[in-house]
């Protein structure tokens, strides 16, 4: 199978890589520093044995150049970060008729795509695990689990040609991968990484503290945060289960006590963050619901202040 990944960071980089081990033609759009290392070296992965693998993959700056070197492509995962910068999409917009995958912690962000490219064409994705960017074109995966499922958005109906064979691919990978189908199901699976990965990012990034300490001490507050997302999804109609909030906090007693996501690191290290897409979109739909978020409204201007 021949897949365009935008972004090779800790999700693109890790699912690419595996895929491209597994036999497919794999393909990044990437730049600077990382650029440089996907065409001088190719992908160091490793894993949480600590078994490093090298896997070559094509890699280029544009879209056409990539997919001039891949004979093609048929499907494309943006798997960068969901930024103000506007850079979320690169230049995929020259391609046509391709399925588009969006893997953001973002209850927004596959709406946007679909203003962008036609809602027939882009899946809501929702990716599981713990990746590290170690460096350029090296990263790591953390103990846990590592899935990559998506689904079409609501209204839309028919299976694009390409969407079983990535999942087949995923599994063959190695990757968990499950295809909701029509209907929006999707959005379900969304919403409840929303809850663990925006709650968990934002208040790690306030108190300064990693899962361990977020799930122990400060675990009132991360099921306060949690109880906010699930009273806005079910205001918009998401049918989230009842337990959703426990089943969150449950995920979080699984993880390592270290782990920390993305969007909590780049905010104490004071670079561009997913903050706005991840706590500023859950905002923004609470407007929409009428729903009240005093604990989001809260972390968020704290973390604006880092």
């Amino acid at each position: 199978m021949r897949i365009l990944f935008v972004g090779a960071g800790g999700v693109g980089g890790y699912i690419g890589g595996l895929l491209a081990l597994a036999g497919n033609d794999v393909g990044f759009i990437a730049r600077g520093e990382t650029l440089a290392a996907l065409q001088e070296h190719g992908l160091r992965l490793t894993n949480a044995d600590g078994l490093t693998t090298v896997t070559q993959c094509e890699a280029g700056g544009t879209s056409a150049e990539v997919v001039d070197k891949l004979g093609g492509v048929d499907v494309v995962v943006v798997a960068t970060k969901a930024l103000k910068s506007g850079d979320t999409f690169a230049d995929i917009g020259t391609l046509s008729d391709v399925p588009i995958v969006t893997t953001h912690n973002s209850v927004e962000v596959h709406f946007t795509a679909a203003d962008i490219f036609g809602a027939d064409r882009v899946l809501a994705g929702v990716v599981r695990g713990y990746m590290t960017r170690t460096a350029p074109a090296e990263i790591t995966l953390n103990p846990g689990p590592l899935s990559l499922s998506f689904g079409l958005l609501p209204g839309i109906h028919g299976t694009p040609l390409a969407v079983p064979e990535l999942a087949a691919a995923l599994k063959d990978a190695g990757v968990r991968s499950t295809y909701y189908g029509p209907d929006g199901a999707v959005l379900v699976d969304v919403w409840m990484k929303a809850m663990f990965v925006a709650t968990t990012g934002v208040l790690g990034a306030v108190s300064g503290q990693p899962m361990g300490h977020l799930r122990a001490e400060l675990r009132p507050q991360l099921r306060g945060l949690m109880q906010e997302v699930f009273q806005v999804g079910r205001a918009l109609g998401i049918p989230l289960p009842e337990d959703a909030v426990e089943k969150n906090l449950s995920l979080c007693d699984a993880q390592y006590p270290e782990a920390t996501s993305s969007m909590h690191r780049d905010i104490v290290a004071g670079v561009p963050s997913e903050l706005d897409a991840q706590v500023g979109a859950l905002r923004r739909m609470a407007r929409r619901g009428e729903v009240d978020t005093p604990l989001l409204d809260m972390v968020h201007a704290l973390a604006l202040k880092r």
